[in-house]
């Protein structure tokens, strides 16, 4: 059994319980709170006030932009001279073009970059962060920037599933999704995925970020 087959059980529910899981989808005790684990940990429910586990749903809007973001890449390239500790750092010029997008597409940046593993979107989290993380976030305020979100990836080649995933848990709490491009220079299983006509592919030994990239993703928003 999987989320969505869960979710669809659930999917006009206001409440979720382990012994409701049990119940409904005719699994033991412990597979049961592994999925309401799983459920809470990709932000499909929370724990209320009154100590209930309840679904986070969201009334229809006019829909929203995403940007999925890698940062190696994309961000920095071969050439690139700033470091962060022993990795190669983030330079404020190709931040400057992704904001460009931002600001013409009015978009929202989503992380699917291995540096999302200790980013965190939670206040209660973010001094758990690591320094590529404070890092990132600082090179992106400095251009007025924010991170929204990020994805959670099935394995380490599975950026495409993560993404869909993420685009299927907004669709869930009624979030309309109006466009989204991917900013990567790897195609990981976009190509399996079916999302290659979103990538916007950039080239970490062929300068990274470029004018053209930001021209093409807003092409590709406009369609």
């Amino acid at each position: 059994m999987n989320l969505r087959k869960l979710l669809s059980e659930f999917k006009n529910d206001e409440y979720i319980s382990i012994s409701d899981i049990q119940r409904r989808m005719g699994v033991g005790y412990i597979s049961a709170a592994k999925y309401l684990v799983d459920l809470i940990d990709k932000k499909y429910v929370y724990k209320n006030e009154q100590g209930k586990y309840a679904f986070k749903r969201k009334t229809k809007n006019s829909g929203i932009n995403l940007i999925f973001l890698d940062v190696d890449g994309v961000l920095n390239c071969s050439t690139t001279k700033d470091k962060i500790n022993e990795y190669t750092g983030i330079e404020d010029e190709k931040v400057y073009l992704l904001k460009q997008l931002v600001d013409q597409t009015n978009a929202k940046i989503v992380l699917v970059s291995t540096w999302k593993f200790y980013w965190y979107k939670e206040e209660r989290l973010k001094n758990q962060q690591d320094e590529l993380a404070m890092y990132l976030n600082q090179k992106l305020e400095k251009q007025g920037l924010a991170i929204y979100d990020k994805t959670v990836d099935f394995d380490v080649h599975g950026r495409g599933e993560g993404i869909l995933e993420y685009l299927w848990r907004l669709k869930h709490m009624g979030v309309d999704i109006h466009k989204f491009i991917i900013l990567d220079d790897e195609i990981f299983d976009y190509l399996k995925t079916g999302l290659t006509k979103h990538l916007v592919r950039t080239s970490y030994e062929n300068g990274g970020l470029k004018s053209k990239h930001i021209k093409r993703a807003i092409e590709k928003m406009a369609d």
